[in-house]
């Protein structure tokens, strides 16, 4: 059975003991990782004991598919629950859990698989999803804005401090993509705050590192959006600051490389707030309107030729002696002229 984002936290903190098989998977590797060790520690007493726990790979299963029984089947040397954990699961291991779930052994063994992201067509994805009580899906998408400011909201306050809306949502503006990425500059500006009660936008720009990095992702806004002044201006800023002018050129083609995949999506006949939303990770939703006006502007044809001109300012600005700055100043003002 698939779980309801409503249900997941509830059954991450009791799992019903009728559960034999759950799946983790999803976009967001790094919540999929988090989720799956919430739940071994609810299943094993010590998850890296090797007398209880028992850890496979996919590829293990594919090579040699009664390997998941045989281990499921085991005892645990110790007592308690037997935990087969399944890391980097693929598609061959769909057969043999499908032979597992109609005999399974019997004992109280549990397996937790961890699977990518796995799309509609995944006959793993498909095989737990449709299955019955014994087995859980636990989708792990990246989350949206709103549901980030909540978490930080609900984080900061549970930490013991206040922060006003608008703190939050430039936190939140701050912050990469990612369960773990967002925990981790949590935890650091909760440290760095020690000792007073409120969060200040002083304190997020003091700690937060991802900063340089959304002024990258704003300047590619700015580019695509043909803003010469500002992305100018921006550029000037960035130099200054000794950002490296390779890490300017990348950040570009990494928002031009999502403008090229929303405009497939446009071209094959959505309209572009849907294809903006079938992006990964999400479009910020402050950058929703400027990237749908973006993609009236780009067709495939520029955003194409805009990142074979990125590629090769790429590979002249790492030639020796090139004239870095002037050459990324040059591409801006290039891809500028044409949005």
């Amino acid at each position: 059975m698939k779980l309801a984002a409503r249900d997941i936290a509830r059954f991450l903190e009791s799992p019903p003991k009728t559960v034999r098989v759950v799946l983790v998977y999803g976009p967001d590797s790094s919540l999929v990782s988090a989720t799956l060790e919430k739940l071994a520690v609810k299943f094993a007493a010590d998850p890296n004991d090797p007398f209880s726990v028992s850890s496979l790979t996919g590829a293990q299963i594919a090579a040699q598919p009664s390997l998941l029984f045989d281990e499921a089947s085991s005892l645990s040397l110790i007592g308690g629950t037997r935990l087969v954990r399944v890391r980097q699961a693929v598609e061959a291991v769909a057969q043999p859990l499908s032979s597992f779930l109609q005999e399974p052994p019997q004992n109280d063994s549990v397996v937790l698989i961890e699977g990518g992201d796995l799309d509609k067509r995944s006959k793993l994805r498909a095989l737990c999803e449709g299955a019955e009580s014994v087995v859980a899906a636990i989708p792990c998408y990246f989350e949206d804005a709103q549901a980030r400011m909540r978490q930080l909201a609900q984080g900061l306050k549970e930490a013991g401090f206040s922060a006003r809306q608008d703190v939050v949502a430039f936190l939140e503006s701050c912050l990469p993509a990612g369960h773990l990425a967002l925990q981790r500059e949590l935890e650091k500006l909760i440290l760095y705050a020690q000792g007073q009660k409120e969060i200040s936008l002083e304190d997020v720009r003091a700690v937060i590192a991802y900063t340089a990095d959304a002024a990258l992702d704003d300047l590619a806004m700015m580019t695509a959006s043909g803003q010469k002044a500002r992305a100018m201006r921006l550029l000037d800023s960035l130099l200054e600051q000794q950002t490296a002018p390779v890490s300017i050129l990348r950040a570009l083609q990494r928002h031009f490389l999502r403008l090229q995949q929303a405009r497939a999506f446009v071209d094959g006949g959505l309209d572009a707030g849907m294809a903006l939303k079938k992006l990964a990770p999400p479009v910020f939703w402050k950058h929703t309107t400027p990237m749908t006006r973006q993609l009236e502007r780009w067709t495939m044809e520029k955003l194409t030729t805009a990142l074979a001109v990125l590629y090769k300012a790429e590979a002249d600005v790492k030639k020796t002696g090139a004239p870095d700055v002037s050459l990324c100043a040059h591409v801006v003002l290039m891809l500028v002229a044409r949005g």
